[in-house]
């Protein structure tokens, strides 16, 4: 006779929860045998929604286009902390209660009766936020020893971009030109001497034009903008940069007659010197060293890890709080803005979501109600595998 099957880890969890009268939900994902829930998945769709302050009538095409996005991110997380647990890396409950506290005192938070009120409003319970907290420490930790020395950024690697991309600190010289074109026989320049003088007088091009308008001079004035160096014909940029504000150029021979230029402003051209730089820069090349380093590292991560996707569907409609009125608990300090929150750095999505996960609506997970006082548990059996 052939020995009994042993049933799935999962399963014998599963029964047991419904022998006590738990709460039982259906398994999103397994990730190195540790699991995310819809629920848990839920809330990450919520707090996704949220942040992207999605309005109400935008949500269902928001979780269609984010859906493997946002599943991908939770995958990720499960596997940065069990990195943590290899590691070695654990966190002091503690730590936990520390965060909390200032949370709710940067919040104006009295009680964590409060707490859980606004938590509720928000789609969290207290254990989740506690849950949240401490894997995004673990994570934050296991990044900065994992990859600190890869994301490292020298003086030399400073001055290096600095001066590869010095146009990007460079601020050309520039001047707002007014101009009243003449038509005239080119060879007498009177009428432009004329105009020009009047001008300098303190008539306005605008009003000089109006009254040349008619045959035969035919005078009209534009505004030519701002320009940079560069914008003008050369000999017309030599004379324009020439002038100070305020001032008329001589009359400017063209084809047609005569052109005559004003300065209404100008500003003169700069370089921001490499220390006032210098931080901005440090900054630049350390996010971007760092969403490379991550993304490579959770790429490693992801190529040994056992991901067994147990359902095809996830649900297009939130059963929590949507994005109108929330109001978001801030962190008590910059260590504890990622811990309450976000991931330590956006997560690439799977390059064909419709194979990983597809989007159509579900129904709520089953829920256990406990059983009847007197009535026998029942013996467990093979549950029948989730959806392919």
């Amino acid at each position: 006779m052939k020995p009994p099957r042993a049933l799935p880890i999962l399963s014998v969890v599963l029964f047991a929860a419904a022998a006590r009268g738990e709460i039982i939900e259906r398994v999103i994902v397994k990730v190195n045998g540790d699991v995310v829930t819809q629920s848990e998945f839920e809330a990450r769709q919520i707090a996704a929604v949220q942040q992207a302050r999605v309005t109400p009538d935008q949500v269902e095409k928001f979780l269609r286009e984010n859906n493997a996005h946002i599943l991908q991110e939770a995958i990720d997380d499960l596997l940065v902390v069990q990195r943590a647990a290899d590691l070695g890396i654990k966190l002091r409950p503690e730590f936990v209660k520390e965060i909390i506290e200032g949370i709710k005192k940067d919040n104006k938070i009295a009680s964590d009766e409060e707490l859980q009120q606004q938590l509720k409003r928000e789609g969290m319970t207290l254990e989740e936020l506690k849950r949240n907290i401490e894997r995004n420490v673990l994570k934050r930790q296991v990044m900065q020893r994992e990859l600190e020395n890869k994301i490292a950024v020298t003086e030399d690697d400073t001055k290096a971009w600095y001066e590869a991309n010095k146009a990007e600190y460079t601020k050309p010289a520039t001047v707002h030109l007014q101009q009243l074109l003449v038509r005239s026989d080119p060879r007498s320049p009177s009428l432009a001497v004329e105009l020009v003088g009047r001008a300098r007088g303190g008539e306005e091009l605008a009003e000089l034009a109006k009254a040349y308008a008619a045959a035969p001079h035919k005078a009209s004035v534009s505004d030519l903008g701002v320009l940079r160096k560069g914008d003008l014909a050369p000999d017309v940029e030599k004379i324009a940069f020439a002038l100070a504000p305020g001032q008329v150029s001589e009359p400017i021979p063209t084809p047609d007659g005569f052109r005559i230029l004003k300065v209404v402003e100008k500003t003169e051209g700069s370089v921001v010197p490499y220390e006032d730089a210098r931080a901005e820069i440090q900054r630049r090349l350390t996010q971007t060293r760092s969403n490379e380093q991550v993304e490579k590292y959770l790429a490693g991560l992801r190529e040994k890890a056992i991901v067994d996707l147990r359902v095809r569907e996830v649900p297009l409609q939130l059963t929590g709080p949507t994005p109108a009125g929330a109001t978001r608990l801030e962190p008590a300090a910059e260590g504890a803005a990622a811990a309450a929150t976000a991931s330590p750095s956006p997560a690439a999505a799977p390059a064909n979501p419709d194979e990983e996960i597809s989007t159509t609506p579900q129904t709520r997970p089953e829920r256990v109600a406990p059983p009847p006082t007197g009535t026998p548990t029942p013996s467990p059996t093979p549950t029948p595998p989730p959806p392919a």
